[in-house]
């Protein structure tokens, strides 16, 4: 794994301020998918083989549900994406933490797949 040349892939994307329209889980949370506006095109995040996955938040930031809200009124701004390459039980993966407040996310994965749509 090479977090570093991943992370140079997302940074090229310019996601600083990008407004994130999705994040879904499928497959047990094996896989997890986060959607965020680039100027021209929206951005899919790809985390697939994922052991661990969290996201913290604030009560306040729940109280109206989510899915009422419209794209205009969806808070979550990426502020920083970190990914470095771990070992754990003698396997090398991936470890990404994105900041957008109020949401914090950490990733724990095999892979990090970037598309565009």
């Amino acid at each position: 794994m090479n977090a570093q040349k991943i992370l140079n892939e997302i940074e090229e994307l310019h996601y600083w301020d990008a407004r994130v329209l999705q994040m879904e889980s499928s497959f047990f949370g094996d896989e997890l998918r986060i959607v965020f506006e680039d100027t021209d095109f929206n951005v899919i995040l790809l985390f697939t083989g994922c052991s661990k996955f969290s996201f913290v938040t604030s009560v306040d930031d729940r109280l109206k549900p989510l899915k009422e809200l419209t794209k205009t009124q969806i808070p979550y701004f990426i502020q920083d994406v970190e990914i470095t390459d771990v070992q754990i039980d003698g396997e090398d993966i991936l470890k990404c933490n994105i900041f957008m407040p109020p949401l914090n996310v950490e990733v724990i994965c095999n892979t990090i797949l970037i598309e565009k749509e």
